[in-house]
Protein backbone atom coordinates (compact mmCIF):
# COMPACT_ATOMS: atom_id res chain seq x y z
CA UNK A 1 0.00 0.00 0.00
CA UNK A 2 1.87 3.29 -0.54
CA UNK A 3 1.31 6.42 1.70
CA UNK A 4 -1.08 8.28 -0.81
CA UNK A 5 -3.41 5.21 -0.33
CA UNK A 6 -2.97 5.20 3.54
CA UNK A 7 -3.26 8.64 3.94
CA UNK A 8 -6.51 8.70 1.25
CA UNK A 9 -8.11 5.63 3.23
CA UNK A 10 -7.59 7.47 6.79
CA UNK A 11 -9.29 10.83 4.73
CA UNK A 12 -12.29 9.11 3.69
CA UNK A 13 -12.42 7.53 7.34
CA UNK A 14 -12.53 10.40 8.68
CA UNK A 15 -15.00 12.18 5.89
CA UNK A 16 -17.49 9.54 6.96
CA UNK A 17 -17.19 10.23 10.61
CA UNK A 18 -17.61 14.48 9.84
CA UNK A 19 -20.81 12.97 7.87
CA UNK A 20 -21.74 10.38 10.59
CA UNK A 21 -21.59 13.00 13.95
CA UNK A 22 -23.66 15.50 11.47
CA UNK A 23 -26.64 13.23 10.77
CA UNK A 24 -26.45 12.22 14.65
CA UNK A 25 -26.61 15.73 15.81
CA UNK A 26 -29.44 16.12 13.45
CA UNK A 27 -31.27 13.15 14.72
CA UNK A 28 -30.82 14.21 18.71
CA UNK A 29 -32.29 17.73 17.59
CA UNK A 30 -35.33 16.51 15.95
CA UNK A 31 -36.01 14.08 19.04
CA UNK A 32 -35.19 17.38 21.09
CA UNK A 33 -32.43 15.43 23.11
CA UNK A 34 -30.26 19.07 22.78
CA UNK A 35 -27.68 18.03 25.52
CA UNK A 36 -27.06 14.63 22.83
CA UNK A 37 -27.18 17.01 20.27
CA UNK A 38 -24.19 19.20 21.75
CA UNK A 39 -22.24 16.21 22.33
CA UNK A 40 -22.18 15.04 19.02
CA UNK A 41 -21.69 18.70 17.59
CA UNK A 42 -18.22 18.84 19.87
CA UNK A 43 -17.17 15.35 17.96
CA UNK A 44 -18.03 16.81 14.85
CA UNK A 45 -16.11 19.84 15.47
CA UNK A 46 -13.17 17.80 16.88
CA UNK A 47 -13.48 15.64 14.03
CA UNK A 48 -13.58 18.96 11.11
CA UNK A 49 -10.03 20.03 12.36
CA UNK A 50 -8.17 16.62 12.92
CA UNK A 51 -9.79 16.03 9.15
CA UNK A 52 -8.32 19.58 8.34
CA UNK A 53 -5.14 19.32 9.78
CA UNK A 54 -4.32 15.69 7.92
CA UNK A 55 -5.33 17.29 4.59
CA UNK A 56 -2.82 20.26 5.07
CA UNK A 57 0.06 18.02 6.26
CA UNK A 58 -0.58 16.09 3.53
CA UNK A 59 -0.55 18.56 0.47
CA UNK A 60 1.94 20.16 2.34
CA UNK A 61 4.62 17.33 2.66
CA UNK A 62 3.52 15.56 -0.63
CA UNK A 63 2.29 18.75 -2.61
CA UNK A 64 -0.66 16.62 -4.04
CA UNK A 65 -4.15 16.63 -3.39
CA UNK A 66 -5.64 13.14 -2.14
CA UNK A 67 -8.21 11.50 -3.19
CA UNK A 68 -11.35 10.55 -0.89
CA UNK A 69 -13.78 8.51 -1.88
CA UNK A 70 -17.76 9.40 -1.34
CA UNK A 71 -19.02 6.58 0.66
CA UNK A 72 -22.52 6.82 2.21
CA UNK A 73 -22.69 6.12 5.68
CA UNK A 74 -26.02 3.38 7.18
CA UNK A 75 -29.04 5.09 7.25
CA UNK A 76 -29.45 6.86 10.72
CA UNK A 77 -32.39 8.71 10.74
CA UNK A 78 -35.34 6.65 9.51
CA UNK A 79 -37.09 7.59 6.41
CA UNK A 80 -40.73 8.14 8.53
CA UNK A 81 -39.00 10.58 10.80
CA UNK A 82 -39.39 13.35 8.10
CA UNK A 83 -43.16 13.56 7.65
CA UNK A 84 -43.30 14.53 11.34
CA UNK A 85 -42.45 17.21 13.56
CA UNK A 86 -40.72 16.74 17.35
CA UNK A 87 -44.03 17.12 19.32
CA UNK A 88 -45.48 13.74 17.43
CA UNK A 89 -42.27 11.79 18.97
CA UNK A 90 -43.37 9.53 21.82
CA UNK A 91 -41.28 8.30 24.58
CA UNK A 92 -40.82 4.95 23.79
CA UNK A 93 -39.75 5.96 20.12
CA UNK A 94 -37.18 8.66 21.36
CA UNK A 95 -35.90 6.00 24.50
CA UNK A 96 -35.04 3.65 21.04
CA UNK A 97 -33.96 5.74 19.07
CA UNK A 98 -31.32 6.99 21.42
CA UNK A 99 -30.44 3.36 21.89
CA UNK A 100 -29.98 2.92 18.26
CA UNK A 101 -27.92 5.80 17.49
CA UNK A 102 -25.40 5.13 20.57
CA UNK A 103 -25.37 1.41 19.43
CA UNK A 104 -24.68 2.55 15.73
CA UNK A 105 -22.08 5.29 17.22
CA UNK A 106 -20.02 2.89 19.44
Amino acid sequence: MTVEEIFSKLATHMAQGLQFHNTLMRGYDFLGLYGFSKGQEYHYLEEARGYSCLLHYYSSHYHKLLTIENTPIDTIIPENWYKYTTMDVDVGTKRNAVKTMMDKWI
